[in-house]
């Protein structure tokens, strides 16, 4: 425990809670995830049917991604959250009973919107919360709860079928599991706390939220962040869910048991380095933690084709593990810097909403290039997207800094400001790259 205390100490509270209730709530959301193949023949469908049940769950996030964050930048943080874990508890409840595909496959889609409410409104108040200084430590040790998370919950519901005999026992299970976490939002999540508006964004009431579209779609490190988003979660779903059991089976040979062991060192490599990567990141800054990593993924991936044999194949695994787990809080950390406190919501639902069409569109265009060109070229594709992305980052710089990094804003008109020369305030775009992080922060050892 004196470890755990150690790299928790410079946290704020706040991350510690939420991210608490995450592991909670993705916990719940897998325990489902080893029955639903079984699930789908009991109902009569093929192993695509059960695709669809998964996909479902993905689609109900997508349009709510943005939907959540426009709400949690409303209403009351506490609503939103306990809201959608309800929702995600209603779902569970609803899908234990259902008796055929479609009534299932509309369920999952109603759990996907609940979730969506829950993870926008978590990240929303880790933005509004945390200082920049500790965004990287704050996002690592986040995603590092949402991965045990995800790891924990397929042992839990099948050991749930297994003793309760039935493929609708981890529904339950994942009901109650997300009804904890409903309690513990209106336990522990509050109001946001108040922020001053930077600089270069003005407050939320003075600001309409096509000018906040405008401004967001116009800040090349925003776009950058939603590309490079939309990869790590298509390269994760589609190399480590899709392609590396297909390649490790027809190449290998090996049974079900010695891939979902590859995959478990993958995702254990993946979780130990996390939390130094969160440090890194608040150290020598987001750039010179994301560009480095996203040239070893190129390398690394590349590596996948020449790996015939076991021993090499879980070697390349582990150190894909690593290179994700380095590259995978960075997008988070720089959109906290660039996002104007007052519009947290909005902004990270953007940037879930990018993440969860990689999670959707990964394992399916990975699966079509791996079937209809070979495995070779597959890898191939995904380290050269991997490269185009590096390639699209040389030239932005450093968002570690103070306000100054944030999106601007242009300005209404209104009663308190006064006017600009050129009629509104439209400072320049920052953009993410060549600068240094800032050197009169206190380091964090």
């Amino acid at each position: 425990m004196r470890p755990l205390r150690r790299l928790t100490a410079d946290l704020h509270p706040h991350v510690l809670t939420i991210s608490l209730m995450t592991l909670v709530i993705m916990m719940g959301s897998s325990v489902i995830s080893p029955v639903l193949p079984l699930l789908a023949q009991e109902l009569g469908v093929s192993y695509a049917g059960a695709g669809a049940l998964v996909s479902a769950f993905a689609i109900g996030r997508i349009p709510f991604d943005c939907i959540g964050g426009a709400l949690v930048d409303r209403l009351r943080p506490r609503l939103i959250a306990s809201g959608g874990a309800a929702i995600v508890t209603l779902s569970a409840v609803l899908s234990a009973y259902a008796d055929s595909f479609l009534v299932l496959l509309w369920y999952r889609l109603i759990g996907g919107v609940g979730s969506a409410l829950f993870v926008i409104t978590a990240m929303a108040f880790l933005a509004r919360t945390v200082d920049p200084q500790r965004m990287g430590q704050a996002m690592s040790f986040y995603q590092s709860m949402l991965l045990l998370g995800v790891s924990l919950g397929p042992t839990i519901g099948g050991g749930a079928a297994h003793v309760f005999r039935s493929l609708h026992a981890p529904f339950w299970v994942m009901a109650v599991l997300s009804l904890a976490v409903t309690a513990m939002c209106l336990r522990w999540i509050g109001e946001f706390p108040a922020a001053s508006p930077a600089p270069h964004s003005q407050v939320l009431s003075h600001t309409s939220q096509p000018a906040l579209l405008a401004a967001l779609f116009c800040n090349p490190t925003f776009l950058f962040v939603c590309v490079l988003t939309l990869l790590i979660f298509a390269i994760r779903s589609g190399l480590t869910l899709n392609l590396m059991p297909l390649f490790t089976q027809a190449t290998l040979g090996l049974s079900e048991t010695g891939i979902g062991l590859i995959q478990s060192l993958c995702s254990l490599a993946n979780f130990c380095v996390l939390w130094h990567a969160g440090r890194l990141l608040d150290r020598i800054g987001r750039r010179r933690v994301t560009l480095p990593t996203l040239w070893a993924t190129v390398g690394v991936v590349l590596l996948f084709p020449w790996a015939t044999g076991l021993v090499p194949l879980i070697g390349v695994s582990i150190a894909f593990g690593i290179v994700i787990g380095y590259l995978g809080p960075a997008p988070a950390a720089i959109i906290a810097d660039i996002t104007p406190k007052e519009s947290a919501g909005l902004v990270m639902g953007i940037y879930r909403m990018a993440g969860d069409v990689g999670l959707l569109l990964g394992p399916i265009a990975v699966g079509w290039v791996a079937g209809h060109l070979g495995f070779g070229l597959a890898f191939a594709t995904i380290a050269g997207c991997t490269a185009l992305v590096a390639l699209m980052g040389i030239g932005l710089r450093e968002t570690l800094t103070p306000q100054e990094a944030r999106i601007p804003i242009a300005e209404e008109p209104s009663t308190s400001s006064s006017p600009s020369p050129h009629g509104s305030s439209l400072p320049q775009t920052p953009s993410f790259g060549g600068g240094r992080a800032r050197e009169s922060t206190p380091r964090s050892h």
